[in-house]
């Protein structure tokens, strides 16, 4: 590499780690937000949230250990949500990795099932428009 390229290299990665930093330092002001926004409710794993991402981890799901904690704190809050007596839970999964369906829209089982269990609908978004309001493709 010359030193042109060498220069515009360092020049990008310190204007990159400058971002990153600046974003890091309000980290703690956004999350704030965050928690105090109407209709967010953000919460600890639970215990219960915690064996369930155990008992999760010998399923054949294909997924993360922080994925499988995610999974199971949606599960165990559904049903907490539904013995409260609420009707319509959702989850908007934007990264893909939990949700029911895969790139080309084939069911991922045994991760549907559990949806389906916990009755829980599935969006790809947060307008809640994708998939259908099935919850699957």
């Amino acid at each position: 590499m010359d030193a042109a390229d060498s220069e515009t290299v360092r020049h990008l990665l310190d204007k990159y780690e400058t971002t990153v930093g600046a974003e890091l330092d309000r980290l703690e002001e956004r999350l704030a937000l965050l928690r105090n926004h109407p209709g967010i409710e953000v919460f600890p794993l639970s215990d219960e949230m915690l064996a369930r991402a155990v008992e999760l981890s010998i399923e054949n799901l294909d997924l993360e250990p922080f994925d499988q904690a995610i999974l199971a704190a949606v599960l165990v809050r559904a049903r907490a949500l539904r013995d409260l007596g609420a009707d319509d839970i959702a989850l908007c999964e934007l990264d893909g990795h939990l949700r029911p369906w895969d790139k080309i829209g084939g069911i991922k089982q045994p991760l549907a099932a559990l949806y389906e269990a916990a009755g829980v609908r599935v969006y790809a978004d947060f307008a809640m428009e994708s998939p259908s309001k099935g919850g699957l493709p």
